[in-house]
């Protein structure tokens, strides 16, 4: 508890001494909140969050109302924040710490929609004859059932698509070892099978079924997107990197529905980096509305004020959740 306050108390002290350089002869009302430095003078509001886990930006959208004049510390250059901030309505600066002083976030190119990756059209035929949604995210191609990664499409050495089975980068590579004499097909068969015995909502709780729920909530939207008005839809890339296979991004989609285009984005639990990922995404496809889909149980107020900031109408939308709820 001490060695807490001692850093909430250090990072005031820091966020104070650099606001008050780069502006001086203003007066500041100052707090701590929710692991921020809050300093308010005039109409700016500065905030810094050193957090290893949700960004600063996630953070201040839950402190302030939408008619704050929003100016983020950080630590060193972000292009993701740069790109996600253009989705809010909120006026909001991002500032990088340089020495002891705050200089302007350099500027950003805008973000572009990832062109798919053409494969081997036996390769494509075999995986989505096994009901595999193919997804082409971050220079991977990937073969996903109920948005759980069950394989990869690779170029071997003379250039030709490989299938790598396995549910994320190690189970791929002891996939290789223990199964290097069988029949691909056959490996990809058991893996699938593996999968659907357990992600669904009658089974018992499983590691294959506490994983990538936001993609498999997105994934049952998309299979059951007329039941929700849309005309058409597709998966869109995660603008964000996962770290691995049991980190939790919020997943999207876009479709239109009537005249409109429309950013879907699925979160689960208390994610409060759904909001700025579906901002990024208006960065890069031209959108009418936002809705942001999620179990009944992850209604979270932090989240719904992080909405308000959006510079497009929001929907937030419960649906029942696919994966065993009784723990």
């Amino acid at each position: 508890m001490v060695e807490s306050e001692q850093f909430a108390r250090l990072n005031l002290l820091k966020t104070q001494s650099l606001v008050e350089k780069a502006f001086p002869g203003q007066e500041y009302s100052i707090k701590t909140k929710n692991a921020a430095t809050v300093i308010t003078g005039g109409e700016n509001t500065f905030i810094y969050a050193n957090h290893d886990k949700v960004s600063t930006l996630a953070i201040a959208l839950t402190l302030v109302p939408p008619d704050t004049v929003l100016n983020l510390i950080l630590d060193k250059p972000n292009s993701q924040l740069s790109a996600q901030i253009k989705g809010f309505a909120t006026r909001c600066s991002l500032w990088v710490v340089e020495g002891n002083t705050l200089v302007p976030h350099p500027e950003s190119n805008a973000s572009t929609p990832e062109h798919e990756f053409s494969i081997d059209s036996g390769i494509r035929s075999l995986l989505e004859h096994n009901n595999c949604r193919i997804v082409f995210e971050h220079g991977r191609v990937k073969a996903e059932v109920r948005g759980l990664e069950v394989a990869e499409v690779i170029l071997d050495q003379n250039g030709e698509n490989q299938i790598q089975v396995g549910v994320g980068i190690y189970d791929q590579e002891a996939h290789k070892i223990i199964n290097s004499n069988e029949a691909i097909e056959t490996t990809l068969l058991r893996a699938i099978e593996d999968i659907l015995k357990f992600r669904h909502k009658e089974s018992t709780p499983h590691p294959l079924n506490r994983v990538a729920r936001s993609k498999w909530l997105i994934h049952e939207f998309i299979n059951s997107y007329k039941n929700f008005g849309f005309n058409e839809i597709k998966y869109v890339a995660s603008p964000n990197l996962p770290m691995n296979i049991s980190h939790g991004l919020p997943a999207s989609a876009i479709g239109k529905r009537d005249s409109k285009t429309i950013i879907v984005t699925a979160f689960a639990g208390a994610d409060l980096e759904a909001v700025p990922t579906a901002a990024q995404l208006l960065d890069a496809y031209s959108a009418d509305e936002i809705w942001l889909i999620h179990p009944s149980i992850d209604t979270y107020p932090a989240i719904q004020r992080q909405a308000t900031h959006l510079r497009v109408p929001v929907s937030f939308i419960e649906v029942e959740a696919p994966w065993p709820t009784s723990y």
